[in-house]
């Protein structure tokens, strides 16, 4: 059950889920806090989440799924993709005021695990990289994203397990955030992931309660328009969100849980809006955007034989601020995950969720975010997988300064289709196109971006 468990939360972290706290659902271990990247971090990074959704043929067919090499307790399992990339709206500009720059990037992967193979307990161990090189600019759009993680689980007795990890991360802020305009090059940061889950079953009760903390350092950022840089860092933060799970098995296929979230947020300083520092008439504006906040949840979850399964719950979320200049607000919080096999080549996954996320615009407490995907994979043929999928996510802004006169609301629309051919169990390519639409209620924000992803990958 275990390891069933394990690969339902690798394949969560595939879809597209834009939030920066922990998921809702009854999968609750360090491989889902581990999966943080900048796909789920960033209000405004869809299509990045949509080019990571990958698909895994090697859990079909045996022959296709990568081997790895034997290391006396481990198994090691390398890789490395190339990636061509046509992006026609690198920096995300709303067409109507500014002439859109296209641009190509390659992408460069490598990545390493190590897994071990106990009989009890295990370890894992994941390298994996990001470096692109884009053809915009000079070097302005070039990054060098890394993704590294530590995770465990340590068995107590029967059905009772603890699982912990770190991860450090690398990663670059989408040119389409808000909170990062007017800078020559993208906002890079780096988060360091902390967490310890506590399971425990007895009969048809279980429990599950741990802590997840996640540090964010920022680096400052050159601004186009004057020589005085972005100070970004003003962003860096720790984010705490101990929690507690407990779960009614109704039957076998059959759970009902109640769940509780504490969020607490802890800048090291006053956060200054898109990095502009207090300063006479011409400055920015400072925030304390310390705060406090919940997610109470109530859910169901189902498992119907290999047809069907999915989790749901509804309930509330709260965020309060320090700062007085920051209204605290919340509202009805929900998340909805299912995956179904309408036949044995075909799965479709749909996805909801909504949670708050933090921003540094002037007079905004935060951002509510909700979020629906839609994935469909079918298999050709053996070797053969077609995928499509669609994505809309809300971004409804609370608070807003003049000269505005409303809160600010983005619709973005995100949609793929792609194919993926596997020579062996060695060799594989697959191609992708991504479109993405943003239509916001604030003049000149709005843009469109058309992708073109070619991918090779090797792996032993």
């Amino acid at each position: 059950m275990k390891k069933k468990k394990s690969i339902l939360a690798v394949s969560l972290i595939s879809l597209v889920n834009c939030s920066d706290v922990l998921a809702y659902g009854n999968t609750q271990n360090s491989e889902v806090n581990m999966g943080m990247n900048s796909c789920n971090h960033l209000v405004n990074n869809i299509a990045s989440c949509m080019q990571n959704n990958e698909v895994s043929l090697g859990m079909r067919h045996s022959e296709f799924a990568q081997k790895g090499i034997s290391a006396g307790a481990f198994y090691i399992l390398p890789k490395l993709d190339f990636t061509n990339e046509y992006n026609s709206n690198v920096y995300k500009r709303d067409s109507s005021k500014y002439t859109p720059v296209d641009a190509y990037f390659a992408h460069f992967k490598p990545g390493v695990e190590a897994r071990s193979d106990w009989s009890q307990h295990a370890l894992k161990l994941s390298f994996d990289t990001d470096l692109a090189q884009s053809t915009a600019q000079g070097t302005n759009n070039n990054y060098n994203d890394i993704f590294t993680s530590l995770t465990g689980r340590l068995d107590v007795v029967r059905d009772s397990y603890l699982e912990t990890g770190f991860s450090y991360n690398k990663l670059h802020e989408s040119r389409g955030s808000p909170d990062q305009i007017a800078g020559i090059t993208p906002t890079f940061f780096d988060t360091k992931i902390i967490d310890a889950f506590y399971t425990h079953k007895l009969n048809r009760l279980s429990l599950v309660t741990g802590v997840n903390a996640i540090r964010y350092d920022y680096q400052n950022v050159d601004s186009m328009d004057s020589n005085t840089p972005l100070l970004m860092s003003s962003r860096d933060r720790w984010q705490y969100a101990p929690s507690v799970r407990l779960g009614y098995k109704i039957q076998q296929q059959y759970e009902a849980y109640i769940k509780f979230i504490y969020n607490q947020i802890d800048y090291d300083g006053q956060v200054f809006s898109n990095g502009v520092a207090p300063s006479g008439n011409n400055g920015g504006s400072a925030y304390n955007r310390n705060s406090t906040g919940y997610n109470a949840l109530t859910g169901f979850a189902f498992d119907l034989t290999n047809l069907i399964s999915g989790d749901v719950s509804v309930g509330y979320l709260q965020r309060n601020y320090v700062d007085p200049g920051l209204s605290n607000f919340g509202g009805v919080n929900g998340f909805f995950d299912l995956k179904w096999h309408p036949t044995q080549l075909t799965t479709v996954s749909g996805k909801v969720s909504r949670d708050i996320m933090q921003t540094t615009q002037a007079g905004v407490s935060g951002i509510i975010v909700t979020g629906v995907t839609v994935n469909v994979e079918h298999e050709l043929m053996r070797n053969i997988i077609l995928n499509a999928g669609g994505t809309f996510m809300n971004n409804a802004y609370d608070g807003f300064v003049a000269p505005n006169v409303e809160n600010r609301t983005d619709n973005i629309y995100a949609a793929r289709v792609g194919a993926k051919y596997v020579v062996n169990q060695y060799l594989s390519t697959d191609l992708s196109y991504i479109y993405q639409n943003r239509d916001v209620n604030y003049e000149f924000n709005n843009y469109q971006v058309n992708q073109v992803m070619l991918n090779l990958r090797g792996q032993y």
